[in-house]
């Protein structure tokens, strides 16, 4: 009987807040206001829903019953305070949806408060950022997203860290700080890939599904954590253009495994890394432009870019993971310290105002060509694989920095000797040489290197050699 009573409680509940808010539009609110004002409203339903309600099969009612009644409105338009004139989506039908998916599994597992957390994200994170997000003037990100702005994404997230992190600390207080950052970060990330209307279900899944995860297990907190602190990261990189979003992807896996396997240390000169190399890429950004047709590809980081300079890293953590071997946690450390070292000394050896000269003939070759050097572009190789080593001297001593330091340096050397060498450099009909194998739809003729050794796999290949070459260091100093 009781069961039956919250059933009547929640759709008068229900049907009060649409009658209220239609009669808000005919006083002239607008109406996405009105529509988001029922969205953020009606989300309240469950915090009623965790008081009434103690049988599966009750809670899901009312749920049910608005999946049909919504797919008729939106079809009918018999609510007008949820349906848009003009564009309308079926996006009232997948909130149903959603309220009655995870009603159903939070009251089945009997954790009912966290399908709270993923309906109260969609109610206010999704509400808010709607509205946040309209107008001309917001900060819309690049394409392909440009549809999305920075303040609706910010809105989101944090309010989704208000909600989790509340209800966790009502019912889960030991994990409410790592259960607020992870749900606001997934739900950053769910609402900026979701198109409008499906977010209604896609958000509110996602974030029960990582609170599930956080309280339930253990084990897998590194991995959630690595992905809350990468998406953190990365989604303003992606802003930023320092990043294509393809690229956002791979280093999202990338992020999430070398901290789940590696720990802070190699995350952070992950961050390192990525950072530093970002800030001096922007230093003296026109003077040392180089024309397009020199280099393959140019502009934000490219999937094969950020798998170049990040998967040695990976790969050494990976081994250390399954073996214990603490030898591999400075290869791993070895490995970015090259791959720093060689991003300072490209960005920052472009200001030198000598010609560069190919390291294994000693001639001048273009500026911005692989295989030429500076001093200038030697002296930040030496500073960049620094910045590396300075983390590597907590753990590992100073015999394990020294390490680190020389084959960021030996890499570097490396990069460059393979580059001369080895990378593939096309005949332009000019008479120049560049990286690219084709000029405005036509293959260009090979003048030198091997048609695979692109600058990707010269960098992937010295940064794996010289992060193995310092696991034989540490057998001799460690």
């Amino acid at each position: 009987m009781n069961q039956l009573l919250a059933i009547v409680i929640s759709f008068a509940c229900v049907f009060v807040v649409l009658w209220g808010v239609a009669l808000l539009k005919k006083r002239g609110w607008g109406e996405e206001a009105t529509r988001k004002l029922v969205h953020i409203l009606l989300s309240n339903w469950i915090l009623l829903a965790l008081v009434l309600f103690t049988e599966t099969w009750a809670v899901c009612v009312a749920p049910a019953g608005f999946v049909v009644l919504n797919y008729i409105s939106y079809r009918r338009g018999i609510f007008s305070a949820i349906e848009r004139t003009e564009n309308n989506t079926p996006g009232t039908v997948w909130y149903a949806v959603s309220l009655l998916a995870l009603c159903w599994a939070g009251w089945r597992l009997e954790t009912p408060w966290i399908a709270a957390c993923g309906i109260l994200s969609m109610g206010y994170g999704d509400g808010f950022a709607a509205l946040t997000g309209l107008g001309k003037n917001r900060h819309r990100f690049p394409t392909p997203l440009a549809h999305k702005s920075l303040e609706g994404t910010l809105t989101v997230a944090l309010l989704t860290a208000l909600a989790v992190g509340t209800l966790c600390l009502v019912y889960a207080p030991s994990v409410a700080l790592r259960a607020a950052l992870c749900c606001a970060a997934v739900a950053a990330a769910v609402e900026l890939y979701s198109s409008r209307g499906i977010d209604n279900l896609t958000l509110p899944l996602s974030v029960s599904l990582a609170a599930y995860f956080i309280v339930t297990f253990p084990a897998a907190h590194p991995y959630l954590d690595g992905l809350a602190i990468a998406l953190g990261v990365l989604l303003p990189a992606f802003y930023l253009e320092a990043l294509t979003l393809s690229g956002v992807h791979c280093a999202t896996l990338l992020g999430i495994f070398l901290y789940a396997w590696g720990g802070t240390l190699i995350f952070g000169a992950l961050l390192l890394f990525f950072v530093c190399g970002s800030l001096v890429s922007k230093i003296g950004r026109e003077q040392k432009r180089v024309p397009s047709s020199i280099h393959e590809r140019q502009g934000p980081r490219s999937p094969a870019q950020v798998m170049a300079n990040g998967l040695p890293a990976l790969l050494f953590v990976a081994v250390h993971h399954f073996t214990g071997n603490q030898f591999f946690l400075l290869a791993a450390l070895a490995s970015f310290s090259v791959a720093t070292a060689d991003t300072f000394s490209s960005e920052i050896g472009m200001l030198s105002t000598r010609t560069p000269v190919s390291l294994l003939t000693g001639k001048p070759v273009p500026k911005g060509i692989s295989g030429g050097v500076t001093p200038l572009g030697f002296l930040a190789a030496a500073a960049g694989s620094l910045v590396i080593a300075a983390a590597a001297l907590f753990p590992f001593g100073w015999e394990g920095a020294l390490v680190v330091w020389l084959c960021g340096m030996a890499g570097s050397v490396l990069d460059s000797l393979m580059g001369a060498v080895f990378q593939a450099k096309y005949r332009l009909p000019c008479g120049g040489l560049t990286e690219r194998p084709w000029e405005e739809g036509v293959p260009l003729p090979l003048a030198a290197g091997i048609s695979w050794m692109n600058n990707d796999v010269i960098n992937f290949l010295s940064i794996l050699l010289c992060g193995a070459l310092a696991t034989a260091f540490t057998g001799f100093s460690l």
